[in-house]
């Protein structure tokens, strides 16, 4: 069962404890870095849009990606980070919380399908097959903690799901001849850089 198929399922067990669906974009505020692969999907998503969609996504954007190039000096394009590089929080706190430039004025994600793997795992309790509960969840759900069921139910291997993210990264980056394949960037700089590196790929 992939992510979205297993998400699906989970929303609907759990629909009485659970906020996400369309109109509903707590967690699609904010800049959050993407790998390689999600970037190519991202750049994928976009390009399926009509054209004055396009543009309208693409004037948020390159907004956003100055602001984050002006606090991340000497960067090359594309706009791309070491998954370390305290760069990165340092963007995410310059922009302060936006919305998502993919995100529509009905509270939509207009590139749903080819959305990053972190959008698609957000919301709900984060259980590994292995290590059990861990991080935090959207304060929207599953506001009386996670039953021993839940608990069951949300298990997923997240190494996994890591190694397969992975592999398809490196598949990006050899394609795009980028040097680091765990190398991440924003969806906002894939889009503001789309025409001249992400859509000629």
């Amino acid at each position: 069962m992939n992510t979205d198929e297993w998400f699906k399922n989970i929303r609907k067990q759990y629909a009485s404890e659970m906020e996400c669906g369309k109109g509903c974009t707590a967690c699609c505020h904010g800049l959050f870095d993407i790998s390689l692969a999600d970037a190519a999907d991202v750049a994928r998503g976009f390009q399926k849009l009509p054209d004055g969609v396009q543009q309208w996504i693409r004037s948020k954007a390159v907004n956003l990606h100055d602001v984050i190039r002006r606090v991340t000096a000497s960067l090359s394009e594309p706009t791309l980070f070491d998954e370390d590089d305290p760069r990165i929080d340092q963007a995410v706190e310059a922009v302060n919380n936006p919305p998502c430039p993919c995100l529509g004025d009905a509270g939509e994600c207009l590139i749903y399908e080819d959305r990053p793997l972190a959008c698609r795992l957000e919301g709900v309790p984060m259980v590994d097959v292995n290590d059990g509960l861990f991080g935090d969840w959207c304060e929207l759900n599953f506001k009386d903690g996670v039953s021993e069921k839940a608990l069951a139910d949300l298990k997923q291997d997240y190494d996994e799901i890591g190694a397969l993210q992975d592999m398809r990264s490196a598949m990006v980056a050899r394609r795009a001849r980028i040097s680091d394949p765990h190398a991440v960037t924003f969806i906002a700089s894939v889009i503001a850089e789309h025409d001249r590196f992400w859509g000629k790929m």
